[in-house]
């Protein structure tokens, strides 16, 4: 428990760095290449993010995989072995994909409405020989469980990203394009990075060896795991396309359908997802512990455990949805400057609770070994979702993204915990404990937009927006210790309990 306390409070730190830093560098991005800029950026972005997951999915995992089994044996040979393999292939793969998006340019920029889209595609090619580097060596040092350099590569990552753009978009700007430079920023970003992790990959003592022998039994295990992600990561172009296609089709110019698609994709969308960020590192911890359970047949500590994490995702989900429905607009504002951001968010902030609940039931179903099935219940929420922008737009605008996504996630939700109730024999919707968390965020919803109306003609945007927050949070945590949702009582440690982690008793 001390090992996993450690991991996860390691990864939580760097995660929730990261993705803040990351939302800042969007706020930034946004603010110099302005809504129209970000959406385009973002469809070339999107279909870039599916080329790279060829090469970032599959052979990653499968080197952690292998060498936390190689480490077990102390096989050194086999360990360095498979990373040169998967290193090669990685390289190798990456070097095929970016001669097809060249020989085959003109059935790529049938995909765009912009020109511009395809030549960020080109600047963006060569990081994915460098991405294919960086995700085999950070996948060996997965493997050897240092979560300290895993997390660090990750932060190091987003810094070199923030900076490199911020030289370019400041020193360059008069040259090119701000939305070309920030892709070449983005390559440069991804060549360092790769260099920072070769240097802890050989810190770690990582080595490489003959790959003679390793490449079938790699190819074979990272093929179907990569299939699985390319057909997911698929979903965010379709999303790229089929709108600002369809906005165009009901009158809207090709600038302002992309500076909408922008806006909703490329500002609000960050926002919604604040709250995964602090259910991500309980995602990657609790799929270890379940997995061991799950291999010394004890099923209730599954149980307590799958229970634990649904309600968990619940519970965070709800601290932020009465503060972005009541706050959307200043939030918006104070963020982007973007007032329709803020009205995105106030109505889309209900998407929190699919998102964070799709997240952690599917990485329980992970550990069970379902896989397959998490697949499959996504694969189903992704047609819904499909559906509804390509028959909606027409009548809902961009907010058919909003509806779709909660048909796409809260389908998948739902499937995850049946199928994880039917494996387990257990009920895991805890329909009383959701009713409890909205009721106690009623409280918080009104006691926020009352503090910032009060407070706002008197005080900056952002002391507004920190004074109401925290009262609705307070309120938020009030009630819920009202309800019996929580209770503190891991703040008593005895001499019994010393020794011994809680993070949060969620009843």
């Amino acid at each position: 428990m001390k090992k996993l306390a450690k991991a996860l409070m390691v990864l939580t730190s760097f995660s929730v760095l990261t993705r803040f830093l990351g939302f800042f560098f969007r706020i930034f991005l946004s603010r110099l290449v302005g809504a129209e800029g970000l959406g385009v950026y973002q469809i070339s972005f999107s279909i870039f993010m599916v080329l790279e997951t060829f090469i970032s999915s599959g052979l990653p995992l499968v080197v952690s995989k292998q060498t936390a089994i190689f480490t077990e044996k102390n096989d050194k040979k086999s360990e360095f072995g498979t990373i040169t393999a998967s290193l090669i292939l990685g390289v190798v793969t990456s070097i095929i994909i970016c001669l097809v998006v060249l020989f085959f340019n003109k059935l790529f920029s049938t995909l765009f409405t912009d020109t511009r889209c395809l030549v960020i595609l080109f600047i963006l090619l060569p990081s994915l020989v460098f991405s294919s580097i960086y995700s085999m060596l950070r996948g060996n040092l997965w493997g050897h469980k240092k979560y300290f350099f895993v997390s660090l590569t990750e932060f190091i990552e987003q810094v070199i990203r923030t900076v490199l753009t911020v030289l370019f978009l400041g020193v360059l700007s008069f040259s090119l394009e701000k939305v070309f430079l920030a892709s070449i920023a983005y390559v440069f970003s991804c060549v360092l990075s790769s260099v920072v992790v070769f240097v802890l990959f050989r810190k770690s003592g990582g080595r490489f060896a003959n790959p003679k022998g390793y490449y079938k039994s790699t190819i074979k295990t990272s093929l179907p795991i990569t299939l699985v992600r390319v057909v997911s990561s698929l979903l965010m172009p379709m999303i790229s396309i089929i709108i600002p296609y369809k906005l165009v089709s009901i009158g809207y110019t090709n600038e302002q359908a992309l500076a909408i698609f922008g806006v909703a994709l490329g500002m609000t969308f960050p926002l919604l997802y604040i709250p995964s960020t602090l259910i991500s590192s309980l995602s990657m911890t609790i799929i270890p512990e379940l997995s061991s359970a799950v291999y010394t047949q004890n099923f209730d500590e599954v149980k307590n455990k799958v229970n634990f994490s649904i309600k968990f995702a619940i519970f965070v989900s709800f601290i932020f949805i009465p503060l972005f429905f009541a706050l959307g607009s200043p939030i918006g504002l104070f963020f982007y400057n973007n007032l329709d951001s803020g009205y995105y968010l106030s109505y889309s902030c209900f998407l929190i609770v699919p998102i964070c609940l799709s997240g952690v039931t599917t990485s329980c179903l992970n550990a069970l070994n379902l896989e397959t099935r998490s697949f499959i219940n996504y694969l189903i929420g992704a047609i819904l979702l499909i559906i509804c922008i390509v028959f909606f737009t027409a009548y809902l605008g961009v907010l058919s993204l909003v509806w779709g996504m909660a048909l796409c996630l809260g389908v998948a939700s739902i499937l995850n915990i049946l199928m994880l109730g039917k494996k387990l024999g257990s009920n895991f919707f805890n329909i009383k404990y959701l009713l409890c968390a909205i009721i106690s965020s009623l409280p918080s919803m009104f006691i926020s937009k009352w503090t910032f109306m009060l407070v706002y003609s008197r005080i900056p945007l952002f002391f507004s927006l920190a004074i109401s927050c925290i009262l609705g949070t307070t309120f938020y945590l009030a009630f819920c210790l009202i309800f019996d949702m929580y209770d503190l009582s891991f703040l008593k440690i005895n001499k019994k309990q010393k020794g011994k982690n809680k993070i949060l008793n969620i009843k």
